[in-house]
């Protein structure tokens, strides 16, 4: 059994950390988020002073799992190369995000311009952070 280098996946963490930071910032997707699931900038400013660096610190653990078993199907499967890594994102995300987030706007009636914009973001990350590691074979 082949090992997994844990510094792709951390790297491959940090970048897709940023993304997520800059993809609902007020630069590109922020504003219409907020709006989409009814949050003021009020509403952040609550969270912030509440201490939001923990809901981060969260966040930045769960995309690094996600990069663990991203790794382990990229070395599982042999896949070396950027390309091949960042197919093994792209496949990720087709066969977990895309289809859990259509099945929750067919039934649970979220707005297709949220759905939209939060699968795009993780499919971006995946791809990125599949790039990331496949690379560093």
């Amino acid at each position: 059994m082949q090992t997994i280098n844990f510094w792709p996946i951390l790297v491959a963490s940090i970048v897709g950390f940023g993304i997520s930071a800059l993809w609902y910032s007020p630069v590109f997707f922020g504003k219409q988020w907020m709006s989409l699931v009814n949050l003021t900038d009020t509403d952040i400013g609550d969270a912030k002073s509440k201490g939001i660096w923990k809901l981060y610190i969260i966040q930045f653990v769960m995309i690094t799992i996600g990069f663990c078993v991203l790794a382990f199907i990229i070395t599982s499967t042999n896949a070396t190369g950027g390309g091949n890594g960042a197919f093994m994102g792209f496949l990720v995300w087709l066969g977990f995000v895309a289809t859990g987030a259509v099945t929750g706007f067919m039934w649970e009636k979220y707005p297709f311009k949220l759905m939209l914009i939060d699968t795009l973001s993780v499919l971006l990350t995946l791809v990125i952070g599949g790039a990331i590691i496949g690379a560093w074979k």
